[in-house]
């Protein structure tokens, strides 16, 4: 269940996207900041496939991960949320008022508020540079998704892993370890946990990085993006 804590009169919206402080007025700003934050652990699920949206999820910290279950019973990520974007699901069913098409749970401890549909609407209503910045991030990640059909598609999966642990790696600052299990890689990437685990090895082998329990660490970045950008 969600853990609901009513925000106290006032609650400074710092931790709120920079989209909503540059172009919402004053008004909903601070209808905005009275609203309950969630509190969410790592793993929760934030929406399942085939459900209703009830409102518009905003970050305040953390992450999360959206992705589509697969017939084989693997799934792929198609994309990550954080504080400074909109899950685009997420508005395109407030859009079209259908389901959600695909699953998100939160890939770290999050926080977040919900936007009221009536809220939502009168955003996108009345307030122009907050629906123009909508639909562009609408369109920038739809872009995005093309992208990663295509990556699926024709890329090979040692570059697809080697492009998904720099990106881990900078997320962590470069420098820390990044704690991610095969597994958790192996659904980023909408594959099995042994292909990734054999990939792994063969990375350790190279030295490009070093392998433990649940946690990797790159040694090698440059190799790491010599073999991502090998497309």
């Amino acid at each position: 269940m969600l853990n609901q804590r009513a925000a106290t009169p006032g609650r400074s919206i710092a931790g709120l996207l920079t989209l909503l402080q540059a172009t919402l007025p004053q008004q909903l700003l601070r209808q905005l900041a009275q609203l309950p934050v969630v509190e969410l652990p790592a793993g929760a699920p934030v929406f399942d496939r085939n459900a209703r949206c009830g409102g518009f999820p905003l970050l305040l910290s953390g992450a999360v991960r959206v992705f589509r279950p697969l017939a084989n019973g693997r799934s792929i990520e198609l994309y990550r949320v954080a504080p400074s974007e909109p899950c685009i699901l997420s508005l395109g069913c407030m859009l079209g008022g259908g389901a959600y098409p695909a699953c998100g749970i939160t890939a770290e401890p999050t926080t977040m508020v919900v936007m009221p549909p009536p809220m939502f609407d009168e955003c996108m209503a009345t307030v122009v540079p907050f629906r123009t910045a909508m639909f562009q991030m609408l369109g920038e990640r739809l872009v995005n998704v093309m992208l990663l059909v295509e990556e699926v598609a024709t890329l090979r999966l040692d570059a697809r892993l080697a492009a998904v642990l720099l990106a881990h790696s900078a997320h962590n600052g470069g420098s820390a370890p990044i704690l991610v299990t095969h597994q958790q890689l192996a659904d980023e990437l909408g594959t099995v946990r042994e292909m990734i685990s054999r990939l792994l090895d063969d990375f350790a082998r190279q030295q490009m990085l070093v392998l433990g329990r649940g946690r990797i660490e790159v040694i090698a970045p440059r190799q790491l993006r010599q073999l991502a950008d090998a497309r």
